[in-house]
């Protein structure tokens, strides 16, 4: 018996929940590199944001978002370092209080690391923008 016949679903990936009292988090932005989703009832209310590339997962607030898209536009700058004595670096460095997190990246990987984050970021504006002016309500 596989998992998914005997009532198994996951809350990321192919498959949605459809009770919504139960979902934990909502597709926001996807592309071949990652996704993006919304964390619903977050017991951190800065982190409402999952960033997955690859095989990680990072919660992360808005402005965290923000700073990463900085620092992936500055990734085709020389790095100064011993590794790469003054080449463009292969990884990105992002920090914050909690964690730091090292991505190794190619030219095709920053393309669709700032697409992922760029949309993410236009899907959360449009959202804001819809509830400013109450807009796809039902009455």
């Amino acid at each position: 018996m596989s998992l998914l016949s005997a009532g198994y679903r996951p809350l990321v990936s192919g498959f949605q929940n459809t009770n919504r009292s139960t979902r934990y988090m909502e597709l926001i932005y996807k592309n071949e590199y990652g996704a993006t989703y919304k964390v619903l009832n977050s017991v951190n209310p800065s982190c409402e944001l999952q960033l997955i590339v690859d095989t990680v997962g990072l919660f992360m607030s808005r402005s965290d978002l923000n700073y990463l898209l900085g620092i992936v536009h500055r990734s085709h700058e020389p790095c100064q370092c011993a590794d790469c004595g003054g080449d463009r670096c292969n990884k990105i460095w992002c920090t914050n209080p909690l964690i730091d997190i090292c991505l190794k990246v190619d030219d095709a990987i920053l393309e669709l690391l700032a697409d992922l984050i760029k949309g993410t970021q236009f899907m959360l504006d449009m959202e804001k923008t819809l509830e400013k002016n109450q807009l796809g309500k039902q009455a």
